[in-house]
């Protein structure tokens, strides 16, 4: 402190620094530490007992959920988690028991257990005893209205081990490896999950029990349609019935082509009985048009049978996948255009595609990702982002698409970015042709 500073702003800075410190350590979402801040605890708890339990938690399915709903349902998740295994102490846990977070993401917890709820020494029989009262516990989770139809795509899984002193090991390596193998027993776990899962997935395939919603895409300025995007949806009320839980282990087992084959065809299928429907966006896998005029091929007897052109379908690829190979992609995408078809990169804005990408592919349609245009209109910098990439659209002779809109505030914000069309809640939700809508 110098001779002419308030000794309050001593205070305040120094308050300042030890809140900057605590967020650096503590998750800011469940406000649980770090695991490693709580060796202290553990090594005073060791010095009681023989050993102390380590229960690994792992909510599974949240990244397919942040993608379906957004980063404040997966944030609300992880607090309602935490919440619920505070209450827990004292009841699926004894009162002893220290909670922490394990991993940037917090959607991985630790619970450390130091003893049985009987008081004896934990067990290993102990530990699986507690995490399935503990995961019943946190599936009444889904009795509330705010998590209602979560309770399909959620799971949550326990991992456990038992940390014990040894004289040969510095005792921080002995928490992180009972932690890791807490851990390991989970992934295990998962990885037969997976293969349950797998099963389902390549029945549903088997079945073609995919059918197909749209969601219009309008003119930001008149409210005019100009047509609808085709998103695939697999059997209600399951794990997958939204694409990206299909799609995420569709890639894993080797069967994404035939998942992208099946989405394609139930999509054709679907808007043939849209009567004023303007042009289809269809989504599918950058290698699926690998080989265009094969591609092309393969859609000729559903385009028929929808009583489509080429003219009518815009085909959409991710920018995920369009920054992999862009010589063979932007063939691609001139043999399609040269056949009637016109193209789109989906999901700009995340990251992955450069100018350079977007400038060699020269797509018809810019589809903004909806996390660019979330809040939109509260952010300059996502404001920013909008107009240069509505500059870029114009400098390759592209219209963009705001995808997400949800409220009038972003409406307006992607107006006065210059983005023509936009897509979201805001306009419609995705639905299936109303039986009084379908041609005869």
């Amino acid at each position: 402190m110098t001779p002419f500073e308030p000794r309050g702003a001593v205070d305040d800075r120094h308050r300042n620094e030890v809140l900057k410190l605590r967020r650096a350590v503590h998750d800011r979402i469940t406000d649980l530490p770090a695991y490693p801040l709580l060796f202290d605890a553990l090594r005073t708890l060791l010095d009681r007992r023989r050993h102390v339990g380590v229960l690994h938690l792992d909510v599974a399915n949240l990244d397919v959920v942040e993608s379906l709903y957004g980063w404040q349902v997966f944030d609300r998740i992880l607090a309602r988690v935490a919440d619920v295994l505070r209450r827990a102490a004292g009841a699926e846990l004894p009162p002893s028991a220290l909670l922490a977070v394990n991993g940037v993401a917090g959607e991985r917890f630790v619970v450390f257990v130091p003893e049985a709820r009987s008081g004896k020494d934990v067990e290993p029989r102990d530990l699986s005893e507690i995490g399935e009262a503990l995961r019943e516990r946190l599936e009444e989770i889904f009795d509330d209205e705010a998590f209602a139809g979560l309770a399909p795509r959620l799971g949550f899984r326990f991992g456990h081990a038992l940390l014990s002193e040894n004289p040969f090991y510095r005792f921080e390596r002995r928490v992180h490896a009972a932690v890791e193998e807490a851990r390991t027993l989970n992934l295990r776990r998962g990885r037969r999950w997976e293969r349950t899962r797998g099963a389902e997935l390549r029945k549903i395939i088997r079945d073609a029990a995919v059918s197909a919603v749209f969601q219009p895409v309008v003119d930001l300025r008149t409210g005019e349609v100009l047509g609808h995007e085709a998103l695939a949806r697999g059997p209600k009320d399951t794990l997958f019935e939204m694409p990206a839980a299909m799609f995420s282990l569709s890639s894993r087992l080797g069967v994404a082509a035939d998942l992208d084959r099946l989405c394609r065809h139930a999509a054709l299928r679907g808007s043939g009985s849209m009567p004023a429907r303007g042009r289809i966006f269809l989504n599918v896998l950058a290698g699926s048009i690998a080989d265009p005029a094969w591609f092309a091929g393969s859609l000729g007897d559903g385009l028929e049978s929808a009583c489509l052109a080429p003219q009518d379908l815009v085909i959409e690829v991710s920018e995920r996948g369009a920054d992999a190979d862009v010589g063979r992609l932007a063939s691609a995408f001139e043999v399609l255009r040269s056949r009637g078809f016109g193209v789109a990169i989906d999901d700009v804005g995340t990251g992955y595609a450069s100018l350079a990408t977007l400038e060699g592919l020269r797509p018809d349609f810019l589809k903004v990702d909806s996390s660019l245009v979330r809040g939109v209109h509260r952010n300059l910098i996502k404001q920013e982002l909008l107009g240069s990439l509505v500059n870029i659209g114009g400098r390759i002779g592209a219209e963009v698409i705001a995808e997400g809109v949800e409220s009038e505030g972003e409406a307006e914000a992607a107006r006065a970015a210059g983005v023509r069309y936009g897509q979201g809640f805001l306009f419609a939700s995705p639905a299936a042709p109303r039986p009084e809508e379908t041609s005869p």
